[in-house]
């Protein structure tokens, strides 16, 4: 009682930290399970957890089937270079949403690895062909943190296309941040792309909200997305990129971010495309390993790409084209 009457804001302050830091053990495993990885490696105190939920909207209440998202998403090049945003921005809609239907076809017993696509449309049949660099000169590149690396290190892109590209950019959040730089401040997506026509848009955007929901609810919030898209560019060719896969010691440990999932998630994907103006296209293929996990020797951090393996994706895009 002495201590209490004396000190009471720090007593005040021991049974909040206390509060937090049980809250935090409770739920560590689901609610707060995109976090974990940081307090298990002693980076963060195990009262951080609820912290940094409350900070991402992330609550004890939140529903368990939307689990806690990847808390950093940062970039790890070879050459010592960095990424110079390291933030955990990402949000899910607790709302539930709207089914859009936008594939107009049910492409399930397809190949969905981009080398065969067969149209849909009346009589006209779209295949993927080869370009050069000038076909990306109306392009837009739509991402997260590996996106951000492509603008980076790949030059003949960089130059040529438009990246509305962020670190730790989510499906949920993409249309409800303003993170698109222009002279006069930030705005949003759908700024943006009011304002800018573009002929072709490659989004790729599914790595760190892979914990949140299911394969069903995300796939549900990027047809949303893909939807408006189309609405604010209706004369634009649409590529949905898969999900990059993480290298097998990245895979075999973590709960949420491995290859397994990503699967799921990007044979979900697939299904958006009709195959006339949205397409699925997969650039696993030219940084995979032979067991299907990404090439741990063009990454440095097992998750990002090192600075000279872009030009590989760079190469599979090159050569997984439609040309109208």
């Amino acid at each position: 009682m002495k201590i209490l009457k004396k000190c009471p804001i720090l007593v005040g302050i021991v049974v909040i930290t206390i509060a937090l830091s049980i809250v935090s053990l409770i739920f560590k495993d689901t609610v707060y399970a995109g976090y974990a990885d940081k307090y298990e490696s002693g980076d963060i105190p195990l009262m951080a957890l609820a912290l940094k939920g409350a900070t991402d909207e992330i609550f004890p209440w939140s529903s368990t089937e939307e689990e806690a998202l990847l808390p950093e998403d940062t970039q790890g090049p070879d050459e010592g270079k960095e990424l110079t945003e390291e933030e955990s921005e990402q949000e899910g809609s607790e709302e539930p949403l709207e089914v859009v239907d936008i594939s107009g076809n049910d492409i399930s017993g397809n190949d969905i690895s981009g080398n065969d696509v067969s149209g849909n449309s009346e009589d006209i049949t779209y295949e993927f062909t080869e370009v050069d660099d000038d076909y990306f000169t109306d392009a837009v590149f739509i991402g997260d943190s590996r996106t951000v690396g492509l603008s980076e290190y790949c030059e003949p892109l960089d130059t040529r296309a438009t990246f509305y590209a962020k670190v730790s950019l989510t499906i949920y959040d993409v249309f409800k941040k303003e993170y698109i730089k222009t002279d006069d401040g930030k705005i949003g997506l759908e700024q943006a792309l009011t304002e800018n026509q573009y002929g072709k848009v490659y989004i790729m955007l599914g790595l760190n909200e892979i914990g949140t929901g299911d394969n069903e609810y995300f796939k549900n919030a990027y047809a949303e997305v893909i939807n408006r898209i189309r609405e604010l560019q209706p004369d634009a060719i649409i590529y949905i990129q898969g999900i990059m896969h993480v290298a097998a010691a990245k895979s075999r440990v973590d709960k949420n971010f491995n290859n397994e999932k990503i699967n799921s998630r990007n044979a979900s994907l697939a299904e958006l495309a009709d195959n006339k103006t949205i397409f699925f296209i997969d650039m696993n293929e030219s940084v995979d390993d032979e067991e299907g996990n990404l090439d741990s020797t063009l990454s440095s951090d097992d998750v990002h790409l090192k600075a000279s393996a872009y030009e590989r994706w760079h190469e599979f895009l090159l050569h997984n084209a439609i040309v109208r």
